[in-house]
């Protein structure tokens, strides 16, 4: 993995800080739903001690407190959000939220209360439904064989009374009071301000009906009464009726604070009063973005810790959290999410208590929508800065590791060709004035080339030094053992050993001739002048002198056959063309084929020669050039002349006299060697 690849994964690190805000958003949040449930279970406890101060609006007789049981057929009468329309439909009358205790025993029967007037709806199956036709005597009913309905009632003085319900046809009611107990008698007395419609339906017949409050009393029978039965042996069952509190709901309405709703619920659940409207504030506004994909991207990272919203059994009741742990004498709060046509709530229930007595729950509800937008908002600006942050952070990470690995290439690739194929050393290391470590890197490496290059020149002139201090004790050896040859006349043993180190003395002669010809050849090639001539003339005349030179051979020679113009030294190039056909002679086989080949390109002249023979070492095709580097084995040389690698380093400085490029490379078949000379053409 690159450098660059390895820093940028590095700054990915930074989405830490997201990540961090996330969580610091999330308690947040969390501390100000704790702080938001506490703050409505003291307003909560202060509202309750309101209501306790007047238990007379909670219920309209005491004895409800502890006996009122819907399970056992006792009647509710929540208070209504409007009067239903007395059309004897039902349809019009709210449906509760849940299963509610009581309500499932037939018949149907729905009670409510709206403003001082109670509202009743009831239904009957009956398959014979039969109404009156003609009136009858006095003392009995009109309508006295016809189908009816009872209205037993009871007041909190223990008197009863009962109503007659009937009609002629759908329709209004005929209500009248009778005798209790004898509900086909008559009373003179009339019933005030009832009335209420009759209905037949698929099954039986409906009736609604409304009349005041106070006329309903505390305890209630509804029944209906076939013409054919016995009236006198029908005992009904008085059931507690049971009311919201019209009176308990205007206290309230005067106690709440803007954007609460206050519920104050019986100790069984039922609802008796509710007032305000959880709204938010109307001075605080909010900008509407609901429609933003970035808000809403962050709002799905909150992760939810508010429950589903219960289904409290409204408008009859409120059975559940927090209510029910309220109802056991606790103080609680819990969040919301929104659903069930609710938004989203905070809900605290306390108990409502007159002394040691538990009255009842008094619920406190609030929106959180103020609280999830402080939350969102917050969120959103702490992960777009830290968006922000990250994207510049990755960015001049990014900067940074592109400036980073581009100086580290350089340095590389400087290193890589500090030494050129030609042996030379060059020490320009860039990075060198930077003060980091890879300034110091740099300087270490230029430091490093320094002494290389110092004792690379040193080997390159240890060639002359050597030649000049041998020559002079080499010439008093040679003299002494021509005077030893000229004075005495050996024996035949001796006379071999005297001509042996003649011809040892001879060839390290020859070895210092070749060394200070490779030094002579340098001081002329720094001093040698530049003139204009025709390379392919001089490739065709040394061409020919070559084949009676190599005769041994098979020269060929392949010039341009038109004007090659030069600027440079002939003489430096016949000497360079030497060395190679030497080579390529000392190399190829008697019989064997050298070429010798001048190319003309558009930019440089191309001169090759070829060789048949063996082919070059891999470890040194490109170190045949430099100075004492010999390709030659004991079996490819072909006389006992010295070779110490000195004629392919002269032709590489002729060719860098001439500004050109050498390179030695086996052939494609493997069947010899070709050195290949560029030189540049004259502009």
């Amino acid at each position: 993995m690159s450098l660059r690849a390895k820093l940028l994964l590095l700054s990915l690190l930074t989405l830490i800080l997201p990540l961090a805000g996330w969580q610091y958003a999330e308690q947040m949040e969390t501390a100000l739903r704790r702080g938001q449930e506490q703050a409505l279970i003291t307003t909560a406890q202060v509202l309750s001690r309101v209501v306790a101060s007047e238990p007379e609006l909670l219920y309209r007789v005491p004895e409800l407190h502890a006996s009122f049981d819907a399970e056992r057929g006792d009647l509710f009468a929540p208070l209504l959000e409007g009067p239903p329309q007395l059309d004897g439909f039902a349809d019009e009358w709210p449906a509760p939220t849940r299963p509610v205790p009581g309500m499932q025993q037939p018949p149907r029967r729905l009670l409510g209360v709206f403003g001082r007037v109670m509202h009743l709806y009831f239904e009957v199956t009956d398959a014979a439904r039969t109404r009156f036709e003609q009136p009858l005597a006095q003392e009995r009913f009109p309508g006295a064989g016809a189908d009816r309905v009872i209205v037993l009632i009871r007041d909190e003085f223990g008197r009863e009374r009962a109503w007659s319900i009937s009609a002629v046809a759908p329709g209004p009611l005929i209500v009248r009071p009778c005798q209790v107990g004898a509900p086909w008698r008559a009373l003179p007395e009339e019933v005030p301000n009832v009335s209420g419609i009759w209905r037949s339906t698929a099954t039986g017949y409906a009736i609604e009906l409304r009349a005041p409050v106070n006329a309903f009393g505390t305890q209630l029978a509804v029944f209906a009464l076939d013409p054919d039965a016995d009236a006198s042996a029908v005992q009904p069952s008085l059931s507690w009726l049971h009311t919201g509190s019209a009176s308990l709901r205007e206290r309230l309405a005067q106690y709440t604070p803007d954007g609460l709703r206050v519920s104050v619920v019986d100790t069984r659940g039922w609802l008796l009063a509710r007032a305000g409207s959880p709204e938010v504030h109307p001075g605080v506004e909010y900008p509407d973005d609901e429609d933003s994909l970035l808000r809403a991207a962050y709002r799905g990272l909150l992760r939810s810790r508010d429950e589903v919203p219960p289904s409290y059994g409204l408008p009859y009741g409120m059975w559940g959290a927090p209510v029910d742990r309220a109802r056991a004498g606790e103080n609680a709060a819990i969040g919301f999410d929104a659903g069930g046509g609710e938004p989203s709530m905070v809900r605290a229930a306390v108990p409502v208590r007159l002394g040691s007595e538990l009255l009842g729950v008094l619920v406190v509800e609030q929106p959180a929508a103020q609280l999830m937008r402080v939350r969102e908002e917050a969120l959103a600006r702490l992960l777009n800065l830290t968006l922000v942050a990250t994207l510049f952070a990755m960015a001049v990470t990014l900067v940074f590791a592109a400036r980073l690995s581009h100086r580290i290439r350089r340095l590389s690739r400087a290193a890589a060709t500090a030494l050129t194929p030609e042996g030379r050393i060059e020490a320009d290391i860039p990075e060198t004035r930077a003060r980091d470590e890879i300034g110091a890197l740099a300087r270490s490496y230029s430091a490093l080339l320094a002494r290389v290059q110092a004792y690379t020149s040193y080997l390159q002139t240890l060639g002359g030094k050597l030649s000049h201090e041998l020559r002079t004790p080499l010439t008093i050896v040679s003299s002494s053992l021509e005077n030893l040859a000229s004075e005495a006349r050996l024996a035949d043993p001796a006379d071999r050993y005297l001509e042996r180190a003649r011809s040892g003395t001879a060839r390290m002669h020859a070895l210092l001739t070749a060394l200070t010809e490779a030094t002579r050849v340098e001081q002329s090639i720094e001093q040698a002048e530049r003139v204009a001539f025709d390379l392919d003339e001089l490739v065709r005349n040394i061409g020919a002198a070559y084949r009676e030179t190599f005769s041994a051979h098979r020269i060929e020679v392949l010039p341009v056959g038109a004007p090659c113009p030069m600027h440079g030294a002939p003489d430096l190039i016949a000497q360079m063309l030497d060395k190679l056909m030497d080579n390529a002679a000392d190399f190829c086989p008697p019989g064997g084929r050298i070429a010798l080949a001048l190319e003309a390109g558009p930019r440089a002249y191309r001169l090759s020669v070829r060789n048949e023979g063996p082919s070059l070492p891999a470890d040194l095709e490109n170190r045949v050039f430099e100075s004492l580097v010999s390709a030659r084995t004991r079996e490819a040389a072909r006389d006992s002349r010295p070779h110490l690698g000195l004629g392919l380093y002269i032709v590489r400085l002729i060719v860098e006299f001439h500004r050109g490029a050498v390179t030695a490379a086996n052939l494609p078949d493997g069947s010899g060697v070709e050195v290949c000379v560029e030189l540049p053409r004259d502009e």
